[in-house]
């Protein structure tokens, strides 16, 4: 009888046990639910705010880079001219737009009109940029390359990269030494950077003009800046005998190389200020144990400054390249606004940009069309340029 009981207990407590796996394991099958996450008011309303702030920001670069960047790809393989309507119906009907030549013209010897062929030159602009020929001054009869002439002007203000460099990292370098006013110094040299450059390039011409102030320090009568009537090497050297060379004669490699030489001397004075200010900030953060471990070693200063200073000064040296070819290969302002690219005398150091406002701005016969081609051109060269830098440095850290 007692065995009977203890059996009937054993099962009854086996079932138990099982009923409360059972109820356990259908427990563990329904996922928990989740806590709920409290928030945190300030945090979403600075995520609020800073969004908010953001948000011209990010419609100003969508709308006026991208969105730009897109339509003016579009514009550049059509014959878009600005009598012709609105950009968003030439954008509208892009496949009617496309630039066609009709291949006709006038028989040289009947005079009689010869009727062409219509075609579809999607690429006719870009052939133009290789192909356009103008004279070089404007007063003679040697032709040159359009986009050449005005593509050398632009590398030959970049001579002043360089220049500049050195000029800021010898100034740099002196400044960042312990000395009374070396602060004063500093501001002195960022001046020019905080300047109006309309009024450093109205100061420029009136002491590079024939009775201004550089002639009277070197006795000379050079007229560093012409806008009409332009010098050739043949008027400074050879009055009596004009007769030469096309390079004597031609006054864009004379009066050209002459004033383009005053824009260069003006870009470098005026941009040494931030150029200081960036290497005065890495030359602080040198490493000082180092520089003091090579003193103790023996090493000579000029052995400190290429061995110790420079490799940590490379990333500022690097940045200031980089963002100075950029806006060396965009230089407009300042040739402009010594002889405007238009008039007699402007095409001697006008650079590349000006290309843009002359065949896409410039009057009734500009054609957008032909600027943006332009622009898209001199944007290919300068991210090119910029690959290649930073094709060099992967290159030194390697």
């Amino acid at each position: 009888m007692e065995n009977q009981i203890s059996a009937s207990d054993t099962a009854v407590e086996m079932g138990g046990v099982a009923e409360n796996e059972a109820a356990a394991s259908a427990e563990s099958a329904v996922p928990p639910k989740k806590k709920k996450r409290h928030i945190n008011q300030q945090k979403l309303q600075d995520n609020i705010w800073g969004w908010v702030f953001c948000i011209p920001l990010i419609v100003g670069t969508v709308w006026f880079v991208y969105a730009a960047l897109i339509m003016a790809i579009l514009l550049s393989f059509t014959n878009y001219h600005l009598a012709d309507g609105t950009l968003m119906d030439c954008l509208a009907n892009l496949g009617d737009n496309i630039y066609v030549n009709s291949g006709g013209g006038i028989d040289p010897d009947t005079g009689e009109i010869i009727a062409g062929v219509a075609r579809t030159e999607p690429f006719h602009w870009y052939a133009q940029i290789f192909t356009r020929t103008v004279l070089s001054t404007g007063t003679t009869d040697i032709y040159m390359n359009e986009m050449g002439k005005y593509l050398f002007n632009t590398v030959f203000y970049m001579i002043g990269i360089p220049i500049g460099m050195i000029l800021a990292m010898f100034l740099a370098v002196c400044m960042s030494r312990d000395i009374k006013g070396g602060s004063v110094f500093r501001v002195l040299y960022y001046i020019p950077c905080v300047a109006s450059t309309i009024s450093i390039v109205f100061t420029f011409k009136l002491m590079f003009s024939q009775e201004g102030v550089m002639n009277e320090i070197l006795g000379t009568n050079i007229a560093w800046i012409k806008q009409l009537g332009p010098q050739s090497w043949n008027d400074l050297y050879r009055p009596d005998n004009p007769s030469s060379s096309n390079f004597m004669r031609d006054p864009f490699w004379c009066q050209g190389f002459i004033s383009k030489m005053v824009i260069v001397i003006m870009s470098v004075w005026k941009g040494l200020g931030g150029t200081i200010i960036l290497y005065v900030a890495g030359l602080s953060g040198v490493n000082a144990a180092t520089k003091e471990a090579a003193q103790i070693d023996g090493a000579s200063a000029w052995k400190i400054f290429w061995k110790v200073t420079m490799p940590d000064l490379y990333p500022v040296i690097f940045y200031n390249v980089v963002t100075a070819v950029i806006g060396g290969m965009q230089i407009y302002a300042e040739p402009e606004l010594f002889i405007s690219s238009t008039t007699l005398g402007g095409e001697q150091i006008a650079g590349y940009v000006a290309l843009i406002y002359i065949h896409g701005l410039n009057g009734d016969a500009a054609t957008p069309a032909a600027g943006a081609a332009y622009g898209l051109f001199l944007a290919v060269i300068i991210f090119i340029m910029t690959l290649f830098q930073f094709w060099l440095d992967s290159r030194k850290k390697d």
